[in-house]
C-alpha cells in the first residue's frame, strides 16, 4: 500500500502582490495607485470600516513615517451585494505625500473620485463582514491623476 499525499489548495495566482481578494473578515484593504502598491497596514489604527446611520464607510492608510497616504470608500444607503457606480458612492484620498506626485509635498488635502465603481461582493450583517473591490479615477490638479485599480477590501466593521 502507499500513502495518499493530499493536494494543497493554493490561493489564485496574483501577479500584483496585493492581498488575495477573500469574504473572511481578514481585514484587508490594497489596490495600486498608478501602478504602484498601496496596502494598508493590518492595524485598528489604519484599517477599518463603520455602519453608521445608513452609511458605509470603507478604509484604509499605509504604515509609512514620511507620509500618510489614506483611501476613504463611502457608500450611502445600505449596501447590498451589487455595483456602485460613482454617483452612488465618494472615494476620497487624503494624503500627505511626495512618494505619488514626483516631489510635490501637499498638507492634508481630501481628493474625490470622478468616475469608478465599488463592487459590494459580501454584506454580513450577522458575522459584520464587508468585502468587495473597487476601482477610480481621482484628478489632482498640481500632480498626475490618480489611477486605482485592482482594489479590493475585506473586513470586519463596527
Amino acid at each position: 500500500m502507499h500513502n495518499a499525499t493530499k493536494t494543497k489548495h493554493l490561493p489564485p495566482h496574483n501577479p500584483y502582490g496585493l492581498p488575495n481578494a477573500t469574504q473572511t473578515g481578514a481585514n484587508t484593504f490594497a489596490c495600486l495607485i498608478n501602478g504602484k502598491k498601496f496596502i494598508a497596514y493590518n492595524d485598528v489604527n489604519y484599517i477599518g470600516a463603520a455602519f453608521v446611520n445608513d452609511t458605509l464607510i470603507i478604509g484604509g492608510q499605509s504604515k509609512n513615517k514620511n507620509y500618510i497616504e489614506n483611501i476613504l470608500l463611502k457608500l450611502v444607503n445600505k449596501p447590498t451585494k451589487k455595483e456602485y457606480a460613482i454617483d452612488n458612492m465618494y472615494i476620497f484620498s487624503s494624503l500627505i505625500t511626495d512618494s505619488i506626485c514626483s516631489g510635490i509635498v501637499f498638507n492634508i488635502y481630501q481628493f474625490s473620485a470622478i468616475s469608478g465603481s465599488i463592487q459590494v461582493t459580501k454584506f454580513d450583517t450577522t458575522r459584520k463582514i464587508v468585502a468587495g473591490s473597487f476601482n477610480c479615477i481621482i484628478p489632482i490638479q498640481t500632480c498626475d491623476t490618480l489611477k486605482i485599480t485592482e482594489g479590493r477590501f475585506d473586513i470586519i466593521y463596527h
